[in-house]
């Protein structure tokens, strides 16, 4: 096979392999920041002090550990289990998260966009000038298909229980 006709057969690669390698240098940084975070701890216990509190501020993302929580615009008390306190914020961050990931409208939006991607390609099988795709293009339809009808069910069963009520 000629080089040329390797990278045009296989120059979408690019895209998985370029997030592999974001990805990767992405949490090699973050392991330098946690590493450098602890160093500077370890420095300022080894001389027997107390970090200053705009260094552990930093330390802890900016955020102003005297502050109470604040809930989520929008927030309805629809997540209980904390009352009027939000305790530690990395609860109210996973309780945001939670309540957008198995919402209603995360249901919908995944029914629509597989719907239609399945419908792409029910029309590609069909009326695509390439030959020999007809096939391959009428198996993803029909697997996007069945897919799309879950995450139908899914969004209709998320709607009836839904937390906003």
């Amino acid at each position: 096979m000629h080089e040329v006709d390797f990278f045009w057969s296989y120059w979408w690669l690019i895209f998985p392999i370029g997030a592999f390698v974001f990805g990767a240098w992405d949490r090699w940084l973050a392991y330098k920041r946690s590493r450098d975070h602890l160093e500077l701890l370890k420095h300022y216990a080894a001389q027997g002090k107390d970090p200053p509190p705009e260094i552990m501020a930093e330390l802890r993302g900016g955020a102003d550990p005297n502050a109470p929580p604040q809930p989520p615009p929008g927030y309805n008390g629809a997540w209980g289990g904390y009352g009027g306190y939000w305790g530690h914020p990395r609860y109210m961050r996973r309780a945001w998260r939670g309540y957008y990931r198995w919402g209603p409208y995360w249901q919908w939006r995944s029914a629509i966009i597989s719907g239609a991607v399945a419908a792409g390609f029910w029309w590609a099988s069909e009326y695509s000038d390439w030959p020999g795709v007809d096939g391959p293009f009428r198996i993803v339809a029909i697997i996007m298909t069945v897919v799309a009808a879950a995450n139908f069910l899914l969004a209709i069963l998320f709607s009836a229980g839904s937390r906003d009520k």
